[in-house]
C-alpha cells in the first residue's frame, strides 16, 4: 500500500511539472533553430528550441539572423529566412475521418513549403494567406518573399 501510495504522490507531484496543452492541438515541432527565433503563444513569447511542440494558433518569428526549420504532424516541411513572421492557424489532420486542414498567414518575410500528407490526401485543404494575396497550393513545394 506505502508504495502505491508513493508512486501516487510522485505521479501528481511531477504532473504539475508537466506542459499542460488541454483542448490545444499540437501542429508540429521545431526541428531546426539558427540565431534568434521565437514562438509567440497567446500572449507569451518563448524562445524557439529544437524539439519544441507548435500549437495552432501560434506565431513563429526569427530576427535578423535568424532560420527555423518546422515539420508539421502530417510531414509537412516550413523552413522560415530571416526576419519572417507567420503564423501556423488551422491544423486538421484526421485521416481515418477525412478531415484535413492548413492555413498558414505569412505576415512577412521568406518561406519554403514542401507538402505532407494533408496536400497529398486534400489537395485544396492547403491555403498560405499573405498580405497581398490567399495562396491554394495544388503542388508539392512553393517559395514566397513578403517585403
Amino acid at each position: 500500500m506505502t508504495k502505491t501510495l508513493i508512486i501516487g504522490i510522485a505521479l501528481w507531484v511531477f504532473g504539475l511539472n508537466l506542459p499542460v496543452y488541454g483542448k490545444e492541438s499540437i501542429a508540429g515541432s521545431v526541428k531546426i533553430v539558427r540565431g534568434g527565433a521565437t514562438v509567440i503563444r497567446n500572449t507569451e513569447t518563448l524562445p524557439a528550441r529544437e524539439g519544441m511542440h507548435l500549437l495552432v494558433g501560434d506565431s513563429l518569428q526569427t530576427a535578423a539572423d535568424g532560420q527555423l526549420g518546422v515539420i508539421l504532424q502530417d510531414g509537412t516541411r516550413l523552413s522560415m529566412g530571416p526576419n519572417t513572421r507567420l503564423s501556423i492557424d488551422q491544423f486538421l489532420y484526421e485521416p481515418a475521418q477525412e478531415q484535413f486542414a492548413l492555413a498558414i498567414n505569412l505576415a512577412r518575410g521568406v518561406m519554403a513549403y514542401i507538402s505532407g500528407k494533408i496536400a497529398q490526401f486534400s489537395p485544396g485543404s492547403v491555403r498560405v494567406q499573405t498580405p497581398v494575396a490567399v495562396c491554394g497550393l495544388r503542388g508539392t513545394e512553393l517559395a514566397v518573399t513578403i517585403e
